[in-house]
């Protein structure tokens, strides 16, 4: 993650949480039960506040969080004791094994990285999904267009079709694409993006439908 963006995050991280916490993302979570597969491991990569986070291990999605930040995972904790979060990020993801999850959420993180981390950041989201697994993504840019809000915290303008690609250098099929409106700030617009890490010639995961 920028380091700018991450020193606002660690000076920030109660109120900001708090903030997360009363925003429901219903796109989102409406992609996650259509996508995800249930009762499989999951992660959620850059769970921030923690809310989506207990989200999904409601949802039936055994779910573990990473997250950058000391300050926020530290609030996630407080906000939710027992709470499995622990310390890695984009773009290395450090710490996590490779094919460890068969779905990923990564909401709101990738707009976050340098423009030069990009591509170092979905390769490594494709290195920890199973085959077969599946990955829901979320980014928007800042409301004028430039690459930094007000506060300090990068945002990588991302064009879709050219994460797309990304994508597909990586290994990864999209299987959807659309903009929506986010839950606290209606007046700018989120990108979503669902994609799958093909299992053909791959051993199926136990439990996961047959393609």
């Amino acid at each position: 993650m920028d380091q700018r963006t991450l020193e606002v995050y660690e000076r920030t991280a109660p109120e900001r949480c708090a903030l997360y916490r009363s925003a429901e993302p219903r796109r989102l979570r409406a992609l996650a039960l259509a996508f995800f597969h249930p009762g499989q491991p999951t992660a959620d990569i850059g769970s921030g506040s923690g809310r989506d986070l207990v989200w999904l291990a409601r949802h039936g999605f055994p779910a573990v969080g990473y997250d950058a930040s000391e300050a926020m995972r530290r609030e996630a904790a407080l906000a939710y004791p027992g709470l499995d979060v622990r310390p890695s990020a984009l773009p290395g993801l450090a710490g996590i094994a490779d094919a460890s999850f068969v779905n990923l959420l990564c909401s709101a993180v990738l707009m976050h990285l340098p423009r030069a981390q990009l591509a170092a950041a979905v390769a490594n989201l494709a290195r920890v999904l199973r085959p077969g697994g599946r990955l829901v993504l979320s980014f928007r840019g800042t409301k004028d267009g430039g690459e930094r809000e007000p506060d300090g915290r990068l945002f990588t303008p991302i064009r879709p079709d050219r994460l797309a690609s990304t994508l597909g250098v990586a290994g990864l099929r999209v299987l959807l694409r659309e903009p929506y409106d986010g839950a606290l700030r209606p007046d700018l617009r989120w990108t979503a993006v669902v994609v799958e890490k093909p299992s053909a010639g791959a051993p199926r995961v136990p439990g996961l439908p047959a393609r």
